[in-house]
């Protein structure tokens, strides 16, 4: 068994690829609060941080979102705003 994680797995071109389909759900907000601690010192400030993740990387996940649709393709979801209660919605 081999398992994959990674952004944008779910895009209709790779879906026949896998047996099952685990999508993680964070809200924008979350993610952007994780990345301003995890990665300040990669870009040396929050500015960059930020400004990293508002035009790059949410812009990629809401195209993402609207076009792929990962929530809809995804065996099950797993809400991750909060790793000490985690919510799973099987679909």
């Amino acid at each position: 068994m081999l398992v994959f994680d990674g952004v944008f797995l779910l895009r209709p071109e790779l879906r026949d690829c896998w047996d099952v389909g685990i999508f993680v759900s964070v809200s924008f907000s979350v993610t952007l609060r994780r990345a301003l601690l995890r990665d300040l010192a990669l870009f040396g400030s929050a500015d960059a941080v930020e400004r990293r993740y508002r035009l790059r990387y949410i812009p990629g996940q809401e195209l993402y979102f609207s076009e792929a649709r990962p929530e809809e393709a995804a065996d099950a979801v797993i809400v991750n705003d909060d790793p000490a209660a985690p919510v799973l919605r099987m679909h």
